[in-house]
């Protein structure tokens, strides 16, 4: 999943990469641990010893996601730069032993596979001492929880008022909360499980006491990555703090005039310069809603609409937009169904048959096949629902 998130968001999502550095660094230090109490192979033992001074990435990568979202930008300030001076003092201590023989490495590792596995005799971190980085990594997780929280607590009260009630911002902040919820219960669990290890030397009473903790912590993760994959949409960030204007205003009751064309008039929206829109979508970018519209116009262009086989799935295999991103594109930025906005199109075809004459050649079941409808029935509610008005008496109109 972290992976995933990382090369795949298509770039319009700083933040998202946080978010999977965090879960990647995350997934780092649980393998560590596995390996660490009940790995039985020396080599991934020794493997896994190299990683932990990433340890001291989850939580400012958790911090910098969350502050990226609510802010609406990912760059880091030079101060910013200070969130990681203990991975980079952790990481330089571990330089010596990075570079120290397979055999050493192994000595270590058979020395954790025991059951004495204290390894400050060791001195694996030149720079910090084996205690001193157990107790830094607990004030560590409780610095990040509270930083988060804050984050929360101060963001709430500078969000704009226009955009508190919708979908998105809902889902964000629950999402947050979530987030925010799990990292502080890691960081009890975390607790518990390192002042057992402190309090236990003996490697099988430490894991009959801290077992539940450790498990706790995998199911934990494993939720994390499972919310991300069921609620995409936590990856699009906040709503945009804009106004639109709804789609098909003016529509309901038409002035019998030809539109200009389909393509102005039903997919776009009218007097909306999207390069000139601050978008706080973190995803749904001013230039990503201009490819997506892009790629809607070359489909309406080609009448794609009018197969009775014209799905929205049909258009992210054509185009290669995702299917989710599709459906909150036009749910929360157009304000449409993508039924509701292929019937628009189908509709304002067949009210141009209308207005040829085509109509009185042939009959509205013939017009609602044309068009793209599975039955005459389900053409006239259609088109009820667009026009306000039923087909016939449309055609009335015109005469």
């Amino acid at each position: 999943m972290p992976v995933v998130i990382f090369f795949f968001n298509k770039g319009y999502l700083t933040a998202n990469r946080y978010l999977a550095g965090f879960l990647f660094f995350a997934a780092l230090y649980l393998l560590e641990n596995f390996y660490f109490f009940y790995g039985k192979s020396l080599s991934k033992i020794a493997l896994f010893t190299n990683t932990h001074a990433f340890f001291y990435l989850i939580g400012p990568l958790a911090f910098f996601y969350m502050r990226s979202v609510l802010r609406d930008t990912s760059k880091l300030s030079k101060a910013d730069y200070l969130h990681f001076v203990l991975f980079i003092v952790s990481f330089i201590g571990y330089t010596p032993y990075f570079f120290s023989s397979w055999d050493y490495k192994l000595l270590i590792a058979q020395n954790l596979y025991g059951e004495n596995w204290n390894l400050a005799p060791f001195h694996l971190n030149k720079i910090l001492l084996h205690k001193v980085d157990q107790v830094f990594n607990v004030l560590h997780t409780y610095f990040y929880s509270i930083a988060l929280w804050y984050l929360l607590r101060h963001y709430k009260k500078t969000i704009n008022k226009s955009i508190v009630n919708t979908r998105q911002y809902k889902l964000i902040r629950n999402w947050f909360l979530i987030f925010a919820s799990i990292y502080s219960i890691i960081t009890i669990n975390f607790t518990i499980a390192m002042a057992n290890l402190w309090i236990y030397d003996d490697k099988f009473i430490f894991l009959d006491r801290a077992s539940v903790a450790l498990l706790f912590a995998a199911i934990i993760y494993v939720g994390m990555n499972m919310a991300v994959m069921i609620f995409p949409h936590i990856m699009y960030g906040l709503p945009a703090d804009i106004v639109l204007k709804p789609l098909w205003s003016g529509l309901a009751n038409p002035s019998g005039e030809a539109l200009a064309s389909i393509k102005e008039n039903v997919l776009l929206l009218e007097g909306t310069n999207y390069s000139n829109i601050k978008s706080e979508l973190q995803l749904f970018t001013p230039e990503y809603i201009n490819t997506i519209e892009a790629s809607l116009n070359k489909s309406t262009d080609k009448q794609d609409f009018l197969s009775p086989e014209f799905k929205l799935i049909m258009i992210s295999n054509e185009f290669g937009i995702p299917a989710h991103h599709l459906t909150y594109f036009f749910n929360d930025i157009k304000g449409i169904s993508f039924s509701d906005w292929r019937n628009r199109l189908r509709i304002e075809h067949a009210k141009q048959l209308m207005q040829n004459g085509t109509a009185g050649k042939i009959t509205l079941e013939t017009i609602s096949v044309n068009c793209g409808f599975a039955s005459q029935n389900t053409f006239i509610r259609a088109f009820k629902n667009a026009t306000g008005n039923t087909p016939s008496n449309y055609l009335k109109s015109l005469s």
